[in-house]
Order: structure tokens, then sequence, then C-alpha cells
């Protein structure tokens, strides 16, 4: 695994709308020439200072993806998936948004003969749930169990078969969490943003589960410097775990945020679904090839959420 670092110039973020495609961005265009695509124009000043140059269209034809290609970045970065939610709704139509663009961007690169890195956001639901280890590594065997994990498999795999044409890196990613850099982003479905959000605006903090289940958390912050990590490193590692390498049951990721110091007082928590309480059956995800690129350690979680809850 080499540690040889690459001259960049020219970084593509497909999905510059979203929730993390905005967020690198942003980060990275203070080092970078960052080619923003989206597939509607952006309209934000703060956002669109310093991008080199905005791209805007349909990754689901071809004419789009041949338009970003023309502009030849160094790497690209892609972050286009319909969310959990929306997948689950229609194989089809997943598959067509979520795998093919990707597929076709593959075909194109290869014919063109350009050299550029991918650096591809999956997620960590390819593994299942059901856990038999305590310890999941890159190694451990996927266990496909919804279309959103499905199209994500596909997508490594593509990337995989392809890697002695394509330099790649399949991102499984865990649980992200951050404010995001747009304002329409819907993100505070998510976990640990919802209770940030709801602890500050609503003063209450609500589970809708039994808070049991265990999660891996990881900022918007550190995702970026892992990637910028990516970006210039020569790293033979088609997949690679993003996460903190931390489990947290839902409710003590709860009880954190209700007891940050944010706040002047602890904010109330209810539990909507009351279970007899039982002990977890405790797992980790593995993040020593993360170590082996350089990031040693992550930004305290319990500083991250109170200075989340001060951008709220």
């Amino acid at each position: 695994m080499g540690r040889l670092k690459l001259i960049v110039r020219k970084i593509l973020i497909l999905g510059s709308s979203g929730y993390i495609g905005s967020y690198l961005a942003s980060s990275l265009k203070k080092k970078y020439k960052v080619i923003s695509h989206s597939r509607k124009k952006i309209i934000s000043k703060k956002f669109n200072k310093n991008i080199f140059k905005t791209v805007t269209g349909d990754v689901t034809k071809k004419s789009t993806l041949q338009k970003v290609l023309k502009l030849k970045p160094d790497v690209l970065i892609f972050t286009i998936s319909l969310n959990h939610f929306k997948s689950e709704k229609n194989l089809k139509i997943s598959i067509k948004n979520n795998f093919e663009p990707l597929k076709n961007l593959v075909k194109l690169i290869i014919k063109k003969k350009l050299n550029v890195k991918i650096i591809y956001f999956s997620t960590m639901q390819v593994y299942g749930r059901d856990y038999n280890k305590k310890v999941i590594s890159e190694k451990y065997p996927k266990k496909i169990n919804n279309i959103y994990s499905l199209t994500h498999s596909m997508c490594e795999e593509l990337l995989i078969k392809s890697k002695k044409k394509i330099k790649s890196h399949s991102l499984r990613l865990s649980n992200s969490f951050g404010m995001p850099e747009l304002k329409n982003i819907d993100c505070w479905w998510l976990v640990l943003n919802d209770f940030c959000r709801s602890a500050k605006k609503r003063g209450e903090i609500i589970i809708k589960s039994d808070g049991l289940a265990l999660r891996d958390f990881i900022s918007l912050k550190d995702i970026s410097r892992i990637v910028d990590r990516l970006i210039v490193g020569n790293y033979h590692l088609p997949i690679i775990n993003v996460c903190s390498g931390k489990t947290f049951s839902i409710k003590e990721i709860a009880n954190k945020v209700s007891n940050s110091k944010y706040f002047r007082k602890r904010i109330p928590v209810k539990v909507l679904i009351k279970k007899k309480e039982k002990k977890n059956k405790r797992y980790k995800y593995d993040n020593k090839l993360i170590k082996k690129i350089g990031i040693n350690s992550f930004t305290n979680l319990d500083f991250q959420i109170k200075e989340f809850l001060k951008k709220i």
C-alpha cells in the first residue's frame, strides 16, 4: 500500500447539492479546484464562492456524464443515490438512479482512456445488521437484505471488476452527522441530527424506538479528512470502512445530546416504545484502514455535538 502523494488539480463532485456532496465541495474547495455537479443549479452565494466550475444535469442521461468528463477531473467523487426510504419503494427506479449512472460513467472513462480516480460512497448496510462477530472488518461477508444495500453492493462490485483500468475506493459509510451546507437539504431524519435539532428547538428528545439499537457515528468533518487523504494518496484500498470505530445505543446518543454542556440543564428524553432492558450485543466497525492512511484520531464526539448545537 503506497503513500506516494499524487498531484491533484481538479476534483469533480457528483451530487454537490446533497448532504455529503455539498459538505465535501465546501471543504475541499479550500485546497483544490472543485467542479460542482448537481441536477439543478445551486442558489447559494456562500456555497458557489471559490467553486472552480459548476455543471448541472441529470446523471441518468449519458449526455450529462459526457459533459462532466470533458472537464477532465483528476478525481471523481460519486455521492449520488436515492436515500434508504426512497430506494425501498421501487427496485427498477433505484437501479436506474443508484447503479446505472456509475455503470455508464465507468464505461465512458474506460472508452475514453481517462486517468481518473473514483471515490464512491457506499454504505455499512451491505453487512446487514445481525452480526456474528464483535469486530466488523472489510472482509466480513456481505448480507444484502434491502434494495438500498443491493444497489450499493452492485456499484462496489462494478468498481472492483474495473480495478485494472480505473483506480477506485468504495467507502462504506456508517451514520454521518453534522450541519448541512445548504438550507434545503433533508438531513434531519438522521438520528443524531434529529436529536440535536429537537433538543434545541423543542426542548426534548423523542426516541421513536426502544433505543437499544447500536450505531457508529462519524461527523462530516472527519469524513472530509478521510476523503482528502484518499484524493492525494496512492493507496490500493478498494473497500474502506468509514467510521469512528465506536458504537453507541440510540439511547446513549440521546443522553449525550441531553447532557451536552451546550445546555444549562438536562434536556428530557422520551422513549416511545417501552421494552424490558436487555444487554446489548456489542459490536464495532473496524477502522484500521483509515488509520493506515494517516487518520489516527477523530474529534471528540461530545465536543462535536456541542459545536453542532451552536450552529442549529
